[in-house]
């Protein structure tokens, strides 16, 4: 039995490793130009080269309502919003800021355990600023 669980690890970690590889492979798209399918997923936020956020996306309305709502719109308790507010106290004026500048990708999973553990992973291996709480 030991080894059955071994070869179920082994497989885990490819899916997880394709997972990762091919959300880095997807183009970089500015917020305010994004579209994201409704679906279960993981997305990153960059600002240039840079890792800034690694978030999952769960439920009915799924990557499109954390990206374009959440992220964008979202008050300001949203770890992007909070990044911003400081420099841009105007809530208008750094939801503008946010979509020129804050880029994204993002890529579909399911079951939802393995959206969790792509998310896990990619924080683990960015260590995002706008993660920290």
């Amino acid at each position: 039995m030991p080894f059955k669980r071994v070869i179920e690890l082994e497989a885990a970690q490819a899916a997880i490793a394709n997972d990762v590889a091919a959300l880095l492979s997807q183009p970089c798209v500015p917020m305010g130009a994004a579209k994201p399918p409704s679906s279960t997923g993981v997305y990153i936020l960059t600002i240039g080269d840079d890792v800034m956020y690694v978030g999952e996306a769960k439920g009915k309305k799924g990557l499109k309502d954390r990206l374009t709502a959440k992220h964008i719109s979202g008050d300001d308790s949203h770890a992007i919003q909070r990044a911003f507010k400081m420099e841009f106290p105007d809530r208008s004026v750094r939801r503008e800021h946010i979509k020129k500048t804050v880029f994204a990708r993002w890529l579909e999973i399911s079951p939802d355990h393995r959206v969790s553990a792509v998310e896990r992973t990619l924080i683990w291996m960015f260590d995002p600023p706008w993660n920290v709480k």
